[in-house]
């Protein structure tokens, strides 16, 4: 025999009676049941979830077309303000034109430009007459414009008379 320091383990000890046997523990007997349980576990837990989904968008959807009733009154009110939108944008540029000053100043004031002559309408003769039952006495004061207007035919309407011929008169010495 070879003496060697490590004894040879090709001859498996006997089993000593002296020592206790260690006991492993066995797997289940049933190794579907742990598999079954943990996907029980998963169904459950998704249901959960799809019911918690199903839930929050039973209530979202009836807000959502809520909103977007609100939403069409808000675009149909932003449609008819636009036309006021747009006449306010109008007004705003002509009143700061500087080329429209002089005739927005006239339209917004009471006072005339001075190089203007004013045009004033006076009744026909033939509604005085009827009114009073006299004739208007003339009036030494008036221009030679105002002249000219009472100086016009009692058939002609005023509105048809020409004002620029009226309004080329020489002015008047005062």
């Amino acid at each position: 025999m070879t003496m060697s320091a490590l004894p040879s383990y090709s001859d498996p000890l006997p089993p000593n009676p002296s020592r206790p046997r260690r006991v492993r523990p066995r797997k289940s007997q049933k190794p579907h049941q742990a598999l079954a349980i943990e996907t029980a576990a998963k169904l459950s837990v998704n249901i959960v979830l799809i019911l918690t989904a199903v839930s929050t968008l039973a209530k979202l959807v009836p807000y959502n077309l809520d909103q977007r009733a609100k939403l069409q009154v808000l675009e149909a009110e932003v449609l008819s303000l636009a036309g006021q939108v747009d006449a306010l944008k109008t007004d705003f540029d002509r009143n700061f034109d500087p080329r429209q000053t002089i005739n927005v100043m006239q339209q917004e004031n009471i006072r005339f430009n001075p190089k203007q002559r004013q045009v004033v309408w006076l009744k026909d003769k033939t509604e005085q007459t009827a009114t009073t039952g006299q004739h208007p006495a003339p009036s030494a004061d008036l221009s030679a414009a105002d002249q000219a207007l009472e100086a016009a035919p009692a058939h002609l309407d005023p509105a048809h008379l020409d004002l620029d011929a009226a309004a080329t008169f020489p002015p008047t010495q005062d």
